[in-house]
């Protein structure tokens, strides 16, 4: 998470970049990611260097961001300079010495980037690359640099959906997170995105391998599972190599400034010679494009995207293998065309086609997929159901693609049992290969579902539940998905408070010698990370509204102390004056208290403002907490002395001794103050255990074929008589038997009264969630029973047929 001072610098750099004419929201994510990405490009090449090979900037040091920083109001440099060598980076090394870097699969991807700023906006670009540089200030070198650096370019994608910057559609990242965690992939698997835009999937499935094989003490999760201190220190050599290695992690997207933003986005992960391109994954394949190998059939272990929604696509520009998309027809004329030209349609026979057997595919997809009912959208479903399976539907609640779009949504989630040679015609002679679909109903999904999307962190998410109960249904089946099926599974939420600092400078700055600082063991690895305040100094509570009100009390007594002690001196000196001249008057007395304490109150203020300097110099709360302590500090002091002081007959003055050292003691009062500095953060528990009650179950199990009742059936020798045992089980020489009659006429429609009316099967392979929602008769809201409510239902179905039956006599003029 970046801290808000970072998020405020990274907004004044966008806005920065808006002003001086880059009003395309996505050019100018692409001119700020480019400076990302040359000062990334550094440090790549030192690491290079440090393996053997040369540097990338032989005969071109003026390229390196450092020497960028000393030409930084002159965007000349980078426009004559930079880029023009930027453009041709991969003549700069050999492919040999690429092998294994981030700069592998470069592949001629910056031949047209150009830095797009006015050549006479020098203090933009200035105040662009200081800003980068105080970036990463505090992050020091290593991982938390690099962190950072991931983290500030998805806040950039993410600010593309504010007001007014018209942004690219994006999927929410705790959606990706929910959606990588339902496959759980392991190390070396291949996962691919064919529509993948800025890379968020590929880049969290790295990030959730990380997640998987971490140290579980290190781990820490915000609320929204966002994951920190990611170690991998369980993953072995082999394992560690192949989370990072970008052969695993394969996208493609249409646009060429996507795909590059995407490249450099992984890049900026910490991903390894990344395979994201620029092709369109549905149009027809150039053999001598590196896209094309991407694309071979059954080599994916995991398919994660979210494609376009509601679009079509030329027919003439389509993939014309055969094996991929199905034909309008098997001759004539559309023998050549596929069954259907909509892009949600064609991305999922795509996805099929990539995964091998066993693959698994979490994908979302407009509602219209699960219940459309042209020929393409029936085949579709039958083709999952049948020669595959579905393992689960989750429906999306509408608002959760909010401000780009209100269209309805599910996950889809199937595993690939069928390989494409081995394809069947469907007959219905053959059971489907998937018995149950698992649906899921997400309501709350932990932001608002308005327009703004504002998070509400701590509060009710589904997908926390849904994680869970996906869980138990792919380990335990249909029953273990149907136990506690009312109870919501959540997981703990508190809040902390943060700070991200080198931690030497913040132990030299807050933690006198001799001072614990820190309880962890081991600090260098996470040195320029973000830890919690209870953390780095120990005795202070986790909660921050705690350790404020304990300093605060602490710190205030403290101070109200010293104000007494400091200003005692200054109180004698008037009494004294009283003793002499006991005449005096109260007015007398307040006059010469006031001149008494002029000096001294001046030292006490400057001392209070030099110690400023231990506070954070932007957005410190604790500073706020200071400045009110040493003002309530002093007030009480003050008034405590100044009562004795109007007042010498009745309130008895205490000697205090000599005065305190008053900077020493105020710079100890600002140390204990000052830890209290950095920005609140609301994080979850790993474990999804905390289990309240629901009035409705949330999810639901629905057979695809399950055979209707028939108790006058009998069997050809007489001794079974219905279709069903006494345990309501199919027989199966009944199943048998009606399969050799046909399930399916010849027209392919399905014959009447073989199948439950409520499976899959009956109802045209429709897999809407809210198609098979069980109806709770607990949550009727009536004073009626629910046997006198059918009653009056059928009531008043037989008003409407008679009234049906009155309207047809007068059309035929029989009334």
């Amino acid at each position: 998470m970046l801290a808000p001072h970072i998020k405020k610098k990274v907004d004044e750099l966008w806005n920065r970049f808006w002003a001086a004419g880059l009003t395309n929201p996505l050019v100018a994510v692409e001119q700020i990611t480019y400076l990302l990405f040359l000062k990334r490009l550094e440090d790549i090449d030192l690491k290079r260097q440090q393996r053997g090979f040369p540097s990338i900037y032989f005969g071109h040091e003026t390229c390196k961001w450092s020497y960028i920083r000393q030409e930084k109001t002159n965007p000349g440099h980078l426009i004559n300079v930079v880029f023009p060598w930027l453009r041709e980076l991969d003549k700069h090394f050999t492919g040999a010495s690429a092998d294994g870097t981030e700069l592998a699969s470069l592949n001629n991807r910056m031949a047209d980037a150009y830095f797009q700023l006015d050549p006479n906006k020098g203090k933009v670009l200035s105040d662009a690359i200081d800003a980068i540089d105080q970036l990463f200030a505090r992050a020091g070198e290593g991982s938390a640099a690099q962190d950072i650096m991931g983290d500030t370019f998805e806040y950039l994608l993410s600010e593309m959906a504010t007001a007014g910057k018209n942004g690219q559609f994006r999927t929410p990242r705790h959606l990706i997170r929910f959606m990588v965690e339902l496959l759980d992939p392991e190390p070396g698997q291949r996962i691919i995105d064919p529509a993948a835009g800025t890379g968020g999937f590929l880049f969290s499935t790295q990030q959730y391998l990380m997640r998987k094989y971490s140290t579980p003490e290190n781990l820490v999760l915000e609320w929204d599972g966002t994951p920190h201190r990611t170690d991998g220190a369980a993953a072995t050599p082999e394992q560690y190599a192949a989370i990072h290695q970008g052969a695993n992690f394969v996208g493609l997207d249409n646009d060429r400034t996507m795909a590059r933003i995407g490249w450099m986005n992984l890049v900026l992960h910490d991903i390894h010679d990344p395979h994201l391109y620029q092709a369109d994954s549905l149009s027809k394949r150039d053999p001598s494009k590196r896209s094309t190998e991407l694309l071979t059939s059954e080599c994916y272990d995991f398919v994660l995207a979210n494609p376009p929604f509601t679009g079509t696509v030329d027919s003439n520009d389509l993939e014309k293998d055969s094996k991929l998309f199905p034909r309008a027809a098997d001759k004539g004329k559309k023998k050549e065309n596929a069954l259907t030209n909509k892009s949600e349609l064609l991305f999922l026979w795509l996805m099929l086609d990539l995964l091998r057997v066993g693959g698994r595919c979490a994908v979302i997809i407009p509602e219209g997929v699960l219940f459309g009912n042209t020929d393409a959208h029936v085949r579709l479903r039958r083709e999952l159901l049948t020669e595959h399976v579905v393992e689960g539907v989750i429906s999306l609640p509408g608002g959760v693609f909010q401000p780009y779009t209100g269209v309805k949504t599910s996950i889809l989630v199937f595993r690939k049992e069928t390989r494409r040679d081995d394809k069947q015609t469907f007959t219905g002679s053959v059971a489907p290969r998937t018995e149950y679909v698992w649906f899921y109903e997400v309501e709350e999904d932990g932001y608002s579902l308005d327009a703004k999307r504002n998070p509400r962190p701590g509060q009710r998410n589904d997908l926390w539940d849904g994680l869970e109960k996906f869980k138990r249904w792919r380990t335990h089946g249909r029953e273990g998905a149907l136990r506690n099926e009312k109870t919501l599974l959540q997981p703990r939420y508190w809040a902390e408070r943060w700070r991200q600092a080198l931690l030497r400078d913040t132990a030299d700055k807050l933690t006198p010698a001799g001072e614990a600082f820190s309880s962890s063991p081991d600090t260098n690895m996470w040195d320029g990370q973000v830890w919690s305040i209870h953390e780095l100094f120990p005795g202070l509570p986790s909660d921050p509204k705690e350790a404020e009100s304990t300093v605060r009390q602490d710190v205030g007594t403290t101070l109200r102390n010293l104000v007494i002690g400091y200003f005692a001196a200054a109180a004698k000196s008037v009494l004294d004056q009283w003793q002499a001249d006991q005449a005096m008057t109260k007015e007398q007395l307040l006059s010469q208290w006031q001149k008494a304490i002029k000096l001294p109150l001046q030292e006490f203020n400057r001392a209070t403002k030099n110690v400023q300097c231990f506070f954070e110099p932007e957005d410190s709360p604790a500073l706020a907490i200071w400045k009110d302590l040493t003002k309530n500090g002093l007030a009480d002091g003050l008034d405590y002395h100044k009562n004795a002081v109007i007042n010498p007959k009745t309130v008895p003055f205490l000697n205090y001794g000599s005065p305190p050292d008053i900077i020493k003691r105020i710079e100890i009062c600002a140390r204990e103050v000052a830890k209290l500095d950095g920005f609140d953060v609301n994080l979850r528990s790993l474990a999804v255990d905390q289990a309240a009650e629901l009035k409705a179950a949330k999810h639901w199990v629905v057979p695809v074929r399950a055979w209707a009742r028939n108790d006058k059936w009998e069997s050809d020798d007489g001794k079974l008589i219905g279709s069903h045992d006494a345990d309501g089980l199919v027989r199966p020489t009944y199943v048998k038997a009606m399969l050799a009659n046909g399930l399916y006429d010849e027209k392919g429609w399905l014959k009447d009264g073989l199948l439950d009316p409520d499976c899959i099967e009956s109802r045209n392979w429709n897999l809407s969630a809210g198609q098979y929602k069980p109806f709770d008769f607990t949550q009727l809201k009536s004073d009626k029973s629910v046997a006198e409510l059918i009653s009056e239902l059928k009531a008043t179905e037989q008003q409407i047929i008679n009234g049906l039956d009155k309207l047809l006599a007068m059309v035929e003029g029989r009334e």
